[in-house]
């Protein structure tokens, strides 16, 4: 996962973000299922369009915008969140950073309010079209194989300046070294193979 410079390249990162049972924000206060979101929020009000997955219509919802809203959040980073579905209240969100320190940073605030987020993909895409480049579909890690790999991206344990051990990680994962180590390996492996077989089709 290389560090993507200012040369054009940017990332892709989805996130599955679950909201906190306090969280009152319109994207799921209409419905816990959608296909399509628009949202537009200025200053402190914040308006949504949601289709539902089950209807024809859209359902407008208004919000008022706190600091530790999802938008707001994304705002901070210089981040657009491009909300792409909800299913059973989990929302799955896109944004396009820079480089990972971004990445590391939008999820460490993002988890400082919510129950549940989660990188499901991350991918290199390139010039004004947006073409990708390279692919890392987590979701075909093992639940342990993603727990281990996330944390360590999020932590900065892959940068060249890494100030993060493998024995703080594990232990912040209460599992031995070798067992972290192994699992790491295991998750960098399935990626990579996983990417060549994918352009290989």
């Amino acid at each position: 996962m290389a560090q993507v410079a200012g040369d054009g390249r940017r990332l892709r990162v989805d996130l599955d973000i679950d909201p906190s049972d306090d969280w009152d924000c319109p994207i799921v206060a209409e419905t816990p299922d959608a296909t399509d979101v628009a949202v537009n929020a200025v200053g402190r009000e914040c308006i949504v369009d949601v289709q539902p997955s089950d209807g024809d219509g859209v359902l407008r919802a208004r919000g008022e915008v706190s600091d530790d809203c999802l938008c707001r959040v994304f705002q901070r980073f210089g981040c657009v969140p491009h909300v792409q579905r909800v299913e059973d209240g989990t929302v799955l969100v896109t944004t396009y950073v820079d480089d990972r320190d971004t990445v590391r940073d939008v999820v460490g605030a993002l988890r400082e309010t919510l129950d549940h987020v989660r990188l499901v993909r991350l991918a290199v895409v390139e010039g004004p079209e947006a073409t990708e480049q390279v692919t890392f579909d987590l979701s075909a890690l093992t639940p342990k194989q993603r727990e281990g790999l996330e944390l360590a991206v999020v932590r900065g344990y892959f940068d060249d300046d890494r100030d993060v051990g493998l024995g703080e990680l594990s232990a912040e994962l209460d599992i031995s070294k070798s067992a972290l180590s192994q699992r790491l390996r295991s998750a960098q492996a399935k990626l990579v193979t996983d990417m060549f077989d994918e352009a290989d089709r």
